[in-house]
């Protein structure tokens, strides 16, 4: 509770920042003129006791961004994003295997200050999951929404090849048999972009 209460805190802290940047200050420097290509490569935690005492805690996770410029550094993003699990049922340690697409949309304000650009979004997820054991095969979805921080990395201003550092966390609740399932939780990754 203490430590959601703390990121809250800081997503809060990091918005009026770059709200303030926003229409305060003018840039002219567009760290995505039109629009991105990015390939992402990243770790997830989801925050559910009842999946890490079934699975391997953390996982890696792969996607794909594709990002469009509104106006000025203001983004529009989506996020395409696989991530797969097995494990070993907790009573009669047959396997289980686990499969989710997150898909997400947000906005999020870029603020270029020469070779780092950090950024903070917000948006909306769509999480399909797919779990198949013993017990049965469940495939279904689950609505939530997130805060995303991070960084581009600039090497050259004349290649538009960066360098994408993020942190995001997701709120997402599925619910199967009248249980309620924490599918959200935490998630950094790396990825190479492609401006144009």
């Amino acid at each position: 509770m203490t430590s959601q209460i703390t990121i809250r805190k800081a997503a809060l802290s990091l918005t009026a920042f770059f709200a303030l940047n926003i229409f305060t200050f003018s840039s002219p420097e567009r760290t995505i003129p039109q629009g991105s290509v990015e390939f992402t490569l990243g770790s997830y935690s989801m925050n559910e006791p009842r999946f890490e005492a079934a699975y391997p805690s953390g996982g890696l996770m792969v996607g794909l961004t594709l990002s469009s410029a509104i106006a000025s550094n203001v983004n529009f993003y989506l996020d395409i994003k696989y991530y797969s699990r097995q494990g070993a049922l907790t009573f009669s340690k047959e396997k289980t295997t686990f499969y989710l697409v997150p898909i997400d949309l947000g906005i999020r304000y870029i603020y270029p200050l020469g070779f780092f650009h950090p950024y903070l979004g917000a948006g909306l997820d769509f999480y399909f999951y797919y779990e198949d054991n013993l017990l049965g095969t469940v495939l279904n979805y689950a609505n939530g929404y997130h805060i995303t921080g991070g960084t581009y990395l600039r090497f050259a201003k004349s290649i538009p090849v960066m360098v994408n550092v993020r942190l995001k966390y997701t709120w997402v609740k599925a619910e199967e048999n009248a249980i309620q399932i924490q599918l959200g939780g935490l998630e950094y990754s790396a990825g190479l972009t492609f401006a144009f």
